[in-house]
């Protein structure tokens, strides 16, 4: 029986066969400035701080989870001033790397306000690099993925019985109208359980954009 939400024609044939799927996890988490908490940095913290927190994604990195990025949700909505992406063949080792992650020093003040887990079915573009602006959507119903213009990377992820959404779509886009411009053309987003957009930085923007 296959698993509920899941689309078998997404999963290779010789994982099906074999009767273990090469899978590959997403999980998203979002922070924002405690106002009790703040970031308060002077420029003798920065390299210290920017360093451990490179030192902590090497770390993850090298126990095979990807950070595919961090991104600027600031202003986006009330509740979120950065989104972290992570990627992964299993659920438990993105578990203990968000862990990791918040005890860097630039996080540990955070508070998190939202996070999703779901596992890779489909996509476009996802061998690519990061491009510059992301939408997070939690959704009811999968998307398609036929006709997608070739600037917007999509990627769907099922969360049955993971979080409030039954799916876990991103889009990929170098330019924030693009993503708006799909969207819009195919009829919304569908969201059930929230969106949210961010713009890629680099551990070094961190400092500025959580002060």
């Amino acid at each position: 029986m296959s698993e509920p939400g899941i689309d078998p024609a997404a999963i290779p044939s010789d994982a099906l066969q074999s009767g273990v799927p090469d899978t590959t996890f997403s999980l998203f988490a979002a922070f924002r400035v405690s106002s009790s908490h703040p970031v308060v940095l002077d420029g003798r913290d920065v390299p210290g701080i920017v360093r451990e927190l490179e030192d902590v994604s090497r770390e993850i990195d090298d126990e095979g989870v990807v950070i595919r990025g961090w991104y600027d949700v600031s202003g986006v909505r009330s509740d979120a001033d950065v989104l972290v992406w992570l990627q992964g063949v299993a659920p438990e080792d993105l578990q203990w790397s968000l862990r990791q992650l918040r005890r860097a020093a630039i996080v540990q003040p955070l508070i998190r306000t939202w996070s999703a887990l779901g596992i890779v079915v489909d996509a476009t573009g996802s061998d690519e690099a990061p491009k510059q602006w992301l939408s997070v959507s939690a959704v009811s119903e999968r998307p398609g993925l036929a006709g997608a213009p070739g600037a917007v990377a999509i990627q769907s992820a099922a969360a049955c019985g993971i979080g409030d959404a039954d799916w876990i779509v991103t889009y990929e886009a170098d330019e924030l109208a693009w993503i708006v411009d799909h969207l819009r053309d195919a009829g919304g987003s569908g969201a059930r359980g929230g969106t949210i957009a961010g713009r890629l930085i680099d551990p070094a923007e961190m400092v500025e954009v959580l002060q």
